[in-house]
C-alpha cells in the first residue's frame, strides 16, 4: 500500500482492537486484499520493529485464504507482541469480531 491508500484507509475505515493489535478495514474497491502493519512511534528498537512486521505478515499470509477480497487491512500495533501463537489468536479474533471470517474460520 502507497502512503495516500494508508491515509485514506485510516480516514474511512471500521476499527477493532484486541489486546496489543488494533485492525483498521475498509473495501478497496479492486479484487485482492492490500495489507500494511504500522507500529506507534517507539515501539522497541528496529530489531523489534521488523521481527513484530514479519510476525504479522506471517499469520496474515497463513489465514489469508479464509478472507474476503477487496479489503485494505492495516495492523496497528500498540504494544509489543509477546508470542507468535498469541499473536495469531488476536488476529483471527479480530476478522471474527469484523464479521469477516465466520467461528469455523471461513469466508462469510
Amino acid at each position: 500500500m502507497k502512503k495516500r491508500d494508508i491515509s485514506k484507509t485510516f480516514e474511512i475505515s471500521e476499527s477493532i482492537k484486541i489486546s496489543c493489535i488494533r485492525l483498521l478495514y475498509c473495501r478497496n474497491g479492486i479484487t485482492w486484499n492490500r495489507i500494511a502493519v504500522v507500529l506507534r512511534k517507539g515501539y522497541g528498537n528496529s530489531v523489534e520493529r521488523n521481527r513484530a512486521r514479519r510476525v504479522i505478515k506471517e499469520i496474515y499470509r497463513e489465514i489469508k485464504s479464509s478472507l474476503p477480497y477487496g479489503y485494505d487491512f492495516i495492523f496497528l500495533l500498540t504494544a509489543e507482541i509477546t508470542d507468535y501463537k498469541t499473536a495469531k489468536m488476536i488476529m483471527v479474533s479480530l476478522f471474527k469480531q469484523a464479521g469477516l471470517m465466520d467461528a469455523s474460520g471461513k469466508i462469510i
